[in-house]
């Protein structure tokens, strides 16, 4: 029976070991730049804080074609860190249209508890209005 307990609380042991490396651990971490289209907390159970982010991108127009350039739309869909401060600043820039760069932390799975993307926003910066098209 000394040989199984060990065994088991090896087996616990690596398996909490596995959890603290999914919720602490990140493979990657960068930058997304756009405007706020959703600031929101959801779940019944666990509440997370989510979001959404439009980030266009113009394609240029080099042949002076009128159907070779344009915008593609594209929503990027991300978690917020809990954090009061950070929500109050994304909430501020999603009622007044700033545009903001976010960084984030990509997690190697999604975790429940912690939201409903990969990507956990963990800082904003409110960036300054674009210059008008000429």
């Amino acid at each position: 029976m000394g040989t199984f307990k060990k065994i088991l609380w090896g087996i616990l042991f690596l398996g909490a070991l596995f959890i603290a490396f999914m919720m602490f651990g990140s493979y990657g971490d960068g930058y997304r730049a756009g405007a706020l289209t959703k600031v929101a907390t959801n779940g019944v159970l666990f509440k997370t804080n989510e979001g959404e982010l439009y980030v266009g991108t113009v394609i240029n127009n080099e042949e002076g074609d009128p159907e070779a350039g344009g915008v593609i739309n594209n929503i990027w869909y991300f978690s917020i860190r809990r954090d009061e401060v950070l929500m109050k600043q994304l909430q501020d820039a999603l009622l007044n249209g700033h545009r903001v760069k976010l960084h984030y932390h990509k997690k190697y799975w999604r975790l429940f508890w912690v939201g409903d993307s990969k990507y956990i926003v963990d800082g904003v910066e409110i960036l300054p209005p674009l210059p008008p098209a000429k």
